[in-house]
């Protein structure tokens, strides 16, 4: 089973007022962001009507599931 959600689009650079359906996950194992959630778009709508009717399984969020990448797990530049 995806985890899906339904939400208005929030990002670090975006905003829309549009429904925006959302897929959830974990970057995989190559990836410098492996094993931290990962949120990828997969379509959006003028209405949540339509996303819900096109998305049935998708979960309906109030607010954004939007989070920045944490680069913590990478060692210090000792330049």
């Amino acid at each position: 089973m995806t985890d899906l959600t339904i939400e208005r689009g929030r990002g670090a650079t975006y905003a829309s007022e549009r429904w925006t359906v959302y897929e959830h996950g974990t970057y995989p194992r190559g990836s410098v962001l492996a094993g931290q959630s990962s949120r990828a778009w997969l379509d959006d709508f003028d209405t949540l009507e339509e996303a819900v009717i096109a998305y049935p399984d998708a979960v309906v969020i109030d607010g954004s599931t939007y989070r920045p990448p944490s680069l913590a797990h990478l060692p210090d530049d000792e330049g």
